[in-house]
């Protein structure tokens, strides 16, 4: 129904995502969003618009609404998805620090009750926008406008691929190692997606793991 309305589908679909989703791959600046915190008004507009994106295109829900997913299943799917990004982490750190790779950044923790509620307030709105843009909108619409070619199996995998490679190059300034690891960290919450048929135990494990890894160890 959304998309229907324009004939020129995929330059719209590029035009809509473009500021929100490739800014951050022409980010090269080291600057920590780490060293203040007051109300996350910014992560909020992402969030918000992501939440739009979701809504607006009920057609991209239609192949997964099949079949009724329990509350256990996407809580299973959710421990093992932030257990993964924290083992993979933990790996990548590892090799990181064999090859003198490690990424410094400077990092203010939180002081209080008022900017901790800020903090979390940050890593959920910024997990939401992720999972709603990279984990739904981008790789299902580009499905939805290649649903009519033949070699269906194929396409699937080269809109993955392409949709991993927007996410990964999103982390490009942080370095080769968080580029790899923003590409597994996507296979990972994508195949959550699609098991679960929710963004919700995805967004809930990416939370999880960056307020975990903010307080212990950040990657």
């Amino acid at each position: 129904m959304f998309f229907h309305k324009f004939r020129a589908k995929i330059p719209f679909f590029f035009i809509l995502v473009l500021f929100p989703v490739l800014l951050p791959v022409f980010t090269f600046s080291n600057s920590s969003p780490f060293v203040s915190w007051s109300f996350p008004f910014q992560a909020l507009f992402l969030a918000c618009f992501a939440f739009i994106l979701v809504i607006a295109n009920p057609e991209l829900n239609e192949n997964h609404k099949s079949e009724k997913i329990g509350f256990i299943r996407k809580l299973i799917f959710a421990v093992c998805a932030f257990i993964v990004l924290n083992v993979t982490a933990f790996i990548m750190q590892k090799i990181g620090s064999l090859f003198s790779q490690t990424q410094n950044i400077e990092i203010i923790m939180p002081a209080g009750y008022r900017e901790w509620t800020f903090c979390l307030l940050n890593f959920l709105f910024s997990s939401f926008y992720e999972e709603a843009v990279y984990r739904f909108f981008i790789p299902e619409a580009l499905l939805y406008f290649t649903r009519n070619c033949k070699d269906k199996r194929m396409v699937e995998i080269d809109c993955e691929i392409f949709g991993m490679i927007l996410f990964a190059l999103g982390h490009i300034y942080l370095g080769i190692l968080s580029v790899i690891y923003a590409a597994i960290a996507y296979l990972v919450l994508r195949f959550c997606f699609r098991k679960t048929k929710s963004l919700i135990p995805g967004t809930a494990a990416h939370f999880f793991y960056n307020v975990l890894q903010f307080v212990v160890s950040p990657f």
